[in-house]
């Protein structure tokens, strides 16, 4: 029965890997133990690691694709041999060569072996992005390399039917003429071999590691590895092949001797301890594993495997003392959770060692008894696994396969079952046509659901849409109030301690109008309802006036605040100034807010692809590269302490990486704990000609006022719905030469308007609210325009007062007539820039947005 299942396995498989897999079989004979031990080692004997790192450095003088795979193949030996640290350091040339090329499949490839060099270490949740990865890279190399990754992991978790179906699958996608199919090839043929060993089926895993290691291996590559060796010597010792298990072992002591690596001595060391152990020979356990001492040393990452071993030997033995703080140390270990080993846990194994060892052998057999049982149902829980995971969604195909066999027999015995078999071919015909008319059916029927499906969400982002607005404004028009009253009261004569409160009021309700933006522009990136607008600003300008809105902030902290600005900076260029600002902004913030002492430098430099960077730097508390994959999340900071610390929302830098990337740049950062932190992006801004319009929020005069010789009295009609809006305006402007006139909707407007068309006073400027009722801002200004046409009247200037501080808004605003737009939280400056620079006619149409 155990044989007519591993056959069923390796036809699953076979069926699985389609005609290339088939076609290799033709081609290429079973392969003998002996004779692929043969292979292996004259394979690894006719080169060593000295020669694979002299390959590497080559590949680095290379500026072509087939340098980065040369890179690709040195750091892949390296991370098979365990030997971290080199894998580290060519992936990471692997990944600059990629970078400088740009070359995205090396980038994405040396971004993977990072990831399994995480896995390797511990780090679990490192499969979940393989995993990403394999379902949407667009690059077939990529979706390989990923996919036998995560089916690794999914072996790991005794998923093995599942990933042998995924490698199966995916070989299906390599491209046959691609010049590195060969490559992808010998990567799947890897995996399926772990996977195939992990079933116990050596004649398939052999075949396997044969196909890896010799069909589709580059003879230009050097390969002083001989992983197959290891892995075929376990698997023949836990079938029982004896003899095999020795001559493995051998060949693979003979290749670690020579190669000179400490992992390879390490792993050389288990392998002669679990062979000496099969073959009862506890002394010779203990001189394989000699040169490590009692803590293990080099081979403590193999812990798992060798303590028990070593326990069970001195047990054996009548090393009593020595078994028991073996096993003691297992003990702490498991529970720990330290160990990542197969099977079932090797305690009874030793206890029952020890019993014996102690002359009580009637427990000793019970204990033994209960873990051969243990080990035996884990063993045959895991072939049933993997049998149900490999034939399960197979038996269709396997079905069609053997009516084909069928048909095929009968067409070679006798001439007359052509009738029978063309029936076959009739039935499957129908079968055939049956299956397409109800795909037809089910694909009609879901691309309804679909439809509906889309509908449905254009609704729901519509009203997420519709909400974000609502609250901004509910929320923007009591702080309007709060922040206008604060900033004027701060203008106002008041004894040092009130006027300290009162700025503490406005300063709060400033931190408190930033923070709603914040969540504003987060829900609407999420929402894709962000319109990146272009037009032209002076780039230099554009940093240098960021730089000098953060300097008094940078003085109270004692922290110097450098800027320097490339000359190739010092023109006019096309882009968003707006988000442009934003993320330079949010950047300067969150270095000052980190900086206690020091500096934070900013520069803008060129790239030489033609990019504009823009560097921050500062001297402040750092983060490592763990904290470095959080920062850019939502609401999230280095750690639950720094927030505490240093106050924030976590939003700034997720919503300056997302912008950055809408403006078809990207940001990114590197840093060391203690040694401060450097964040830059790059954007591509183009050069143009056109003339930059004055920003009210930096007009020199803004914020002065009228007196009465200042060419009179200006009069200005208000339409707000709220009284504490309509009252913070009366009060901002009662110290100046204006007549206000308010009103309490666009209706109210209209009809004022009008009646000063017909010598009742006009009005020199009218500050529109968008939102009212009876009728609303927008409305009413375009109404107003309808009425100048009419009367031939001249064009009054009419600002946009608005709480939904949103592109679109401003655009309803500019399609209505408005000349300008003014958002709330309003101040006495941002007032008085937005009806001087009005009246004046100077930025025309522009958004006018209190910072």
């Amino acid at each position: 029965m155990f044989r007519l299942v591993k056959f069923l396995v390796a036809a699953c498989l076979a069926i699985l890997l389609g005609a290339e897999a088939a076609s290799a079989e033709a081609s290429t004979p079973p392969r003998s133990p002996n004779a692929l031990i043969a292979a292996v080692e004259k394979r690894a004997s006719a080169t060593n690691f000295q020669a694979l790192d002299r390959f590497g450095e080559a590949a680095m003088t290379r500026n072509d694709r087939e340098g980065l795979n040369r890179l690709y193949h040195v750091a892949w030996i390296y991370l098979n041999q365990g030997e971290f640290d080199h894998t580290r350091y060519w992936n990471g040339q692997l990944e600059a060569a990629a970078r400088n090329q740009r070359d995205a499949r090396y980038v994405a490839i040396a971004h993977l072996n990072d990831l399994a060099v995480r896995y390797d270490t511990g780090e679990a949740a490192a499969a979940e992005e393989m995993q990403r990865i394999a379902a949407t890279s667009a690059d077939w190399f990529v979706r390989v390399h990923a996919t036998r990754l995560y089916a690794l992991s999914l072996m790991d978790n005794d998923r093995i039917g599942d990933g042998l179906k995924m490698l199966a699958e995916i070989d299906g996608i390599i491209p046959e003429k691609d010049p590195y199919a060969a490559t992808a090839h010998a990567g799947v043929w890897e995996v399926a071999g772990i996977g195939l060993m992990k079933l116990n089926d050596f004649e398939g895993s052999a075949t396997a590691f044969g196909k890896f290691e010799i069909d589709f291996a580059n003879p230009a590559y050097p390969r002083p590895d001989f992983d197959s060796l290891y892995n075929l010597a376990r698997l023949a010792v836990q079938v029982g092949d004896q003899p095999l298990a020795d001559r493995l072992a051998a060949a693979h002591h003979r290749l670690a001797a020579r190669a000179g690596l400490e992992s390879l001595s390490v792993y050389d060391a288990s392998l002669c301890a679990t062979v000496a152990q099969a073959r009862h020979a506890p002394r010779a356990v203990l001189k394989c594993l000699e040169p490590y001492g009692h803590q293990l040393g080099a081979a403590a990452f193999l812990a798992g495997r060798l303590l028990p071993m070593r326990a069970i030997a001195n047990a054996q033995l009548g090393n009593v003392e020595a078994a028991r703080a073996d096993l003691a140390e297992v003990r702490r270990r498991e529970a720990a959770g330290a160990f990542r080993e197969d099977g079932v846990s090797e305690i009874p194994h030793v206890e029952a060692e020890l019993l014996f060892a102690e002359g009580r052998p009637a427990e000793a057999y019970r204990k033994l008894r209960e873990y051969d049982q243990a080990a035996e149902i884990q063993a045959n829980r895991r072939f049933s696994a993997g049998i149900r995971q490999v034939t399960g969604d197979m038996q269709d195909k396997l079905d069609r396969r053997r009516q084909q066999l069928e048909t095929e027999r009968a067409n070679t015995v006798l001439q007359k079952d052509v009738i029978q078999s063309q029936n076959w071919v009739v039935g499957i015909a129908v079968v055939f046509f049956l299956s397409a008319v109800a795909a037809a059916l089910w694909q009609f029927r879901l691309s309804k659901h679909l439809r509906v499906a889309r509908k449905r969400a254009e609704a729901a982002n519509l009203s997420k849409s519709e909400f974000l607005a609502n609250m901004s404004h509910e929320i923007r028009t009591p702080l309007n109030g709060i922040v206008a009253m604060a900033d004027t009261l701060a203008r106002a004569g008041m004894k040092p301690r009130e006027h300290e409160m009162v700025e503490v009021i406005r300063a709060s309700g400033v931190t408190l109008e930033r923070l709603l933006s914040d969540i504003l522009d987060s829900a609407r990136i999420e929402s894709g309802n962000v319109t990146i607008e272009t037009a032209p600003f002076h780039l230099g300008d554009a940093v240098r006036g960021v730089g000098m809105l953060w300097t008094q902030r940078a003085e109270e902290k004692g922290v110097a605040l450098e800027v320097t600005v490339d000359p190739a900076l010092e023109h006019v260029v096309s882009g968003d100034p707006v988000r442009f600002r934003q993320i330079l902004t949010n950047l300067i913030s969150n270095a000052l807010k980190f900086t206690d002492h020091g500096a934070v430098r900013v520069t803008g430099e060129t790239t030489p692809e033609g990019l504009f960077r823009f560097t921050v730097a500062d001297s402040g508390v750092g983060f490592d590269d763990a904290e470095k994959a959080r920062i850019f999340g939502r609401f999230q900071q280095a750690d639950g302490s720094i927030t505490r610390r240093f106050g924030g929302t976590g939003l700034g830098l997720a919503i300056s990486k997302d912008l950055s990337e809408l403006m078809g740049g990207m940001l990114d950062c590197r840093s060391q704990p203690g040694e401060g932190a450097t964040f830059w992006f790059d954007l591509p801004l183009p050069e143009c000609e056109a003339p930059i319009a004055l920003e009210a929020a930096n007009s020199p005069t803004a914020g002065d006022g009228w007196e009465e010789g200042e060419g009179g009295t200006l009069r200005i009609l208000l339409a707000d719905d709220h009284p504490a809006n309509r009252k913070v305006v009366e009060i901002m402007l009662a110290e100046s030469a204006v007549e206000l006139v308010p009103v309490e909707n666009g209706r109210e407007a209209l009809d004022a308007y009008a009646a000063s068309l017909e010598g009742e006073g006009r009005f020199d400027l009218i500050l529109m609210d968008m939102q009212m009722p009876v009728m609303d801002g927008l409305t009413a200004t375009a109404a107003i325009r309808a009425l100048e046409t009419e009367k031939a009247a001249a064009r009054i200037p009419i600002i946009m007062l608005t709480a939904n501080a949103l592109a679109e808004h401003v655009a309803a605003g500019k399609a209505a007539g408005a000349d300008g737009h003014l958002a709330k939280p309003i101040t006495l400056t941002t007032l008085f820039a937005a009806i001087e620079t009005t009246l004046a006619g100077v930025g025309a149409g522009e958004e006018l947005e209190a910072a």
